[in-house]
């Protein structure tokens, strides 16, 4: 099922109105052996947003803008935020213009961002979905169509090993107004900014660094230096954006204009990051800008794990060392190999 199968089908789940989550790691299998069928997996990113000088205590409007399958959705919820069974939707999975998406980024704030993983599945009159939710945790929904159908869930609940008294009802924005820490939110915000780059940023400072440390030690000759980041920018960042949109192709339910974007972002994420290596180049002598390069290099690596460790709450020192070291020892084989050229050349 492709996603814009998904989206009418999640249109046609949208009179579910009894909803209940509960946060747990179920297995797609135990639901499986229950008789469930799965009906297909979408990415949801999620940005809420409420009018300009409001609190989300007094007002009675949310609006959410969702990006699935490079589809742009508008929900809104109309009645009070806070948890409630059934909430009431004017406003249901509304394809919408980059227009009307600015108007609303410009009259209201945005509140806070979630992110989700979710496969859903139709067992009789009940819609699971399990969803794994950025910074939030893992859950596990239900949803039927009115309360005296609620039986039906308590019954799977049982039969899944999960206690109703852990169940809540609160919507995943209200988990993440709960839970997000300030650093949380302020590193989501960058990662909406810059984490659709960091695959290139990365790939652009191992890659570049390794060129001009190994052409340094082989040749000592800023133009090959110089030369060598100029060809990885091109030809390197050509290289991986079309790998990314072949991978992203093959993978089902993948729009083309999905994996086009994707395959931009590695574009200039890898071409812009490896060009400003030249920078150092152009200020200092070259054996103080094959130093700076490795400074620069060694903040950008920096920078994409700490985002990346803080939103999938990694232990942040291990996931920076261990990139850093990474980088380290490509430098030390890069150099040494341009010794090993230099010396047998």
């Amino acid at each position: 099922m492709d996603v814009k199968e998904l989206i009418q089908k999640e249109q046609e789940f949208a009179k579910y109105e009894y909803q209940l989550k509960i946060k747990a790691d179920i297995e797609e299998n135990a639901l499986h052996k229950l008789g469930a069928r799965k009906v297909g997996t979408v990415l949801h990113e999620d940005r809420y947003f409420i009018a300009k000088g409001k609190k989300v205590s007094e007002t009675d409007e949310l609006v959410r803008l969702r990006k699935e399958g490079g589809e742009d959705l508008l929900f809104t919820y109309k009645g009070p935020l806070a948890s409630r069974k059934v909430r009431t939707r004017t406003v249901i999975n509304k394809a919408i213009e980059e227009k009307e998406a600015l108007d609303i980024k410009k009259n209201y704030d945005e509140i806070v961002s979630v992110n989700k993983k979710r496969s859903i599945f139709l067992l009789d009159s009940v819609v699971i979905n399990i969803d794994k939710v950025e910074n939030v945790g893992n859950f596990i929904e239900f949803e039927v169509i009115n309360e005296d159908e609620s039986l039906k869930i308590d019954f799977l609940m049982r039969k899944l090993g999960l206690d109703p008294l852990n169940a809540t009802r609160f919507s995943y924005f209200e988990l993440a107004i709960m839970t997000l820490t300030p650093l949380q939110r302020i590193f989501a915000k960058i990662h909406d900014k810059f984490g659709r780059f960091s695959f290139g940023i990365s790939s652009a400072v191992l890659t570049t660094l390794g060129v001009i440390v190994g052409l340094n030690s082989a040749t000592a000759s800023l133009l090959a230096v110089i030369g060598g980041i100029i060809a990885v920018a091109i030809s390197d960042s050509l290289s991986d954006s079309i790998g990314m949109y072949t991978a992203k192709k093959a993978e089902r339910g993948i729009s083309p204009a999905v994996a086009f974007k994707s395959a931009l972002n590695v574009f200039l994420g890898k071409f812009i990051f490896t060009l400003s290596f030249l920078v150092p180049f152009g200020v200092f002598p070259i054996s103080w800008a094959i130093y700076a390069g490795i400074f620069w290099g060694l903040i950008l690596l920096t920078f994409v794990n700490l985002q990346i460790a803080f939103l999938h709450e990694e232990n942040v020192a291990k996931s920076v060392v261990k990139n850093i070291f990474i980088a380290i020892a490509v430098i030390i084989v890069s150099y040494f190999a341009g010794r090993g050229v230099a010396l047998f050349g």
